[in-house]
């Protein structure tokens, strides 16, 4: 089929990736937004739906840090001992 034979329902289209011109029967959009011929045209990596796991960086008990226990050692000399 010609590209500029009259075809009832649809029209010429240029591929916005190759720059042909086509039958907007032949052409579809993709996802980029792009009005492309079937050649062109790519689907969507899966890898751009792929969503990242939710990580929990958290301790699964949590205690409170206890105060802290001076001794005084002043009080004790070498001649105590």
């Amino acid at each position: 089929m010609a590209n500029d034979q009259y075809v009832h329902g649809t029209y010429n289209v240029i591929c916005d990736r190759c720059g042909f011109k086509f039958k907007a029967t032949q052409c579809r959009k993709e996802w980029t937004g792009l009005f492309v011929c079937s050649k062109c045209w790519e689907a969507r990596h899966p890898q751009d739906f792929v969503r990242a796991k939710r990580d929990e960086q958290k301790v699964p008990i949590a205690r409170p840090e206890g105060t802290d226990v001076f001794i005084d050692s002043t009080d004790v000399s070498a001649d105590d001992l």
